[in-house]
């Protein structure tokens, strides 16, 4: 971070009085989406403009392209502001090229140069958003519209001070950025060192066994068991809230190693119809996101769509997980395709493991495991300084802090 955020003065308790008040409406210009015609959406071709929808925010890339024609104000450049107007109500900047404005996804930019910064806006309508996303009611996905952001009222500085702001956190942005290109960068090395020392082909092929390696079935390995929630409906509130963990697909992702968050917890009556696995369990899915693997760092229930994967006790566990994770590929072909895909505990229990001497299953492990804990402190400084930004941003843009000029 730059040496902005070091010289930061904190002011006087309450809101200063060289801020004024504006009406949202006045200084912020908002371009909804266009309806583009689904006749000219590919997917197959560079042709064509990228589509923005709300599953493209935050990323570089869409899934569709559109080759129709359309009109150049719902073109999007590198920078803009883009809010998905379904679910969470997110701002970020785009930032894959010349794209369209599909339906559903709000530009904003300032209406005003003279009296709003487009990067102090940027930061601004950040909590205003998360605001409306608690107070809008919906059943299962809120909805914003332009009407909800056009009653706000904020309190803002000068345009100087608001660029100040701005250039603050700005440079907290580029540091979690820089951070977060160090922890994934970690985490592909790491992968790619796993398959390369455990002979394990990026498509799951067990390849170039040394002599005193043996191939086993993973059910020789360990325990292999389904989770457990024979409850309908499944979000019957009875069940839910005590100090017990309950992890879903959505929790076992490839980002880290370990589970270490989880949404929902079991009371006493939840953990006496499910199934509850020790930490140290190696936790996958048989459906949605096959393939993915991830260590327990606590011990955890979850519904039958989650599998544990308990080591035996001449297993090492983490040796076990780092052999799984190279099977994704592998465990996604094979998996079957209904209403969404999903294997078997027949899929899972005869896979053939590659298997070292017990003294370098042993070395490998602590290799792992010596990895994982540098991409798992890559990943805090991360979130230390996600936490440093969420803090500078309610001091900020209250005015309880202010930035010299």
């Amino acid at each position: 971070m730059s040496s902005d955020v070091a010289e930061l003065e904190r002011a006087v308790d309450g809101m200063p009085d060289d801020w004024r008040d504006v009406a949202i409406a006045d200084v912020v210009a908002m371009l909804p989406g266009f309806a583009f015609k689904s006749e000219h959406f590919v997917t197959d071709t560079d042709g064509g403009l990228p589509l923005i929808r709300i599953r493209d925010l935050g990323q570089t890339a869409t899934v569709t392209r559109y080759v129709g024609g359309y009109d150049e104000a719902f073109a999007v450049q590198d920078g803009d502001i883009l809010v998905g107007m379904d679910g969470e109500f997110a701002a970020v900047r785009w930032q894959g090229g010349k794209a369209l404005l599909n339906q559903r996804v709000l530009k904003l930019s300032t209406a005003r140069p003279d009296a709003m910064d487009e990067g102090y806006l940027f930061y601004r309508v950040q909590p205003a958003l998360l605001e409306l996303e608690q107070t809008i009611s919906g059943t299962t996905v809120k909805h914003l519209s332009t009407k909800d952001l056009k009653r706000l009222t904020w309190q803002i500085p000068s345009l100087d001070e608001q660029r100040r702001i701005a250039k603050v956190l700005r440079s907290v942005d580029e540091a979690i950025a820089a951070a977060d290109a160090v922890a994934t960068s970690m985490l592909r090395a790491s992968k790619t060192m796993r398959h390369e020392l455990l002979n394990v082909a990026p498509d799951g092929t067990v390849i170039d066994l040394p002599p005193d390696w043996t191939v086993l079935p993973l059910e020789a390995l360990a325990s292999v068991e389904r989770g457990k929630f024979s409850i309908r409906p499944r979000n019957d509130p009875r069940y839910f809230g005590g100090s017990t963990p309950f992890i879903q697909t959505g929790d076992i992702t490839t980002a880290g190693d370990y589970i270490t968050r989880h949404t929902q917890t079991l009371n006493d009556l939840g953990v006496g119809v499910s199934r509850v696995f020790a930490a140290g369990t190696i936790m996958t899915t048989i459906a949605a996101n096959i393939g993915d693997f991830a260590i327990a760092s606590y011990p955890v229930a979850c519904p039958d769509s989650v599998v544990g994967i308990e080591a035996n006790a001449d297993v090492h566990p983490f040796w076990l997980y780092s052999v799984l994770t190279c099977f994704k590929a592998a465990l996604d072909r094979a998996a079957t395709q209904n209403a969404q895909k999903n294997i078997n505990l027949q899929t899972l229990r005869p896979l053939q493991i590659p298997v070292p001497p017990p003294s370098l299953m042993i070395e490998l492990a602590e290799t792992f495991a010596a990895a994982a804990d540098g991409a798992l402190q890559a990943k805090a400084s991360v979130a230390k300084l996600t936490a440093t930004k969420q803090s500078l941003m309610s001091d900020l843009l209250s005015g309880r802090v202010r930035v010299p000029a």
